[in-house]
């Protein structure tokens, strides 16, 4: 269903603008792709993000890594995206990781336990060697604990 939401004299579909308001920047270095998300991974953007990412899959990369630093939220629609792509990430036998530093990206993904699942790490360099199976040390995220 379209609804549109005035905008002064200015109509704008809440689709279209739902489309906006979330953006993957891709890039590749050593064969793994760093997909760059910005936005809120809601209701109305999760099926773009995650045809995105899954594109990213699509030329049968090393590895892929998600840094999510641009999204202010995220809730369960979002993590079942993250967990969807991971999943196929494994089937095309690509490494797989999240980059999240915000305690309120890093919190749902803890208490619903997916938090090692996505491989889950604080920084691009330390997804990277996750990616690329290098050794993990310390998760990063001792600054917190419940």
């Amino acid at each position: 269903m379209r609804r549109d939401v005035p905008l002064g004299r200015h109509h704008l579909s809440t689709a279209r603008r739902d489309r906006e308001s979330v953006s993957v920047a891709v890039t590749k270095r050593r064969g793994v792709v760093f997909a760059k998300v910005r936005g809120e991974i809601e209701t109305g953007t999760c099926e773009q993000v995650r045809g995105q990412l899954l594109a990213c899959l699509a030329d049968g990369p090393d590895g892929l890594v998600v840094d999510l630093a641009g999204v202010p939220f995220l809730g369960s629609m979002g993590i079942a995206v993250l967990v969807e792509v991971r999943e196929h990430a494994e089937r095309s036998a690509a490494g797989f990781a999240v980059v999240a530093g915000a305690r309120t990206l890093v919190r749902p993904m803890r208490v619903t336990e997916v938090d090692g699942l996505l491989g889950l790490c604080a920084t691009v360099e330390e997804a990277l060697d996750v990616v690329e199976g290098g050794p993990r040390g310390d998760d990063g995220f001792s600054w917190w604990s419940s």
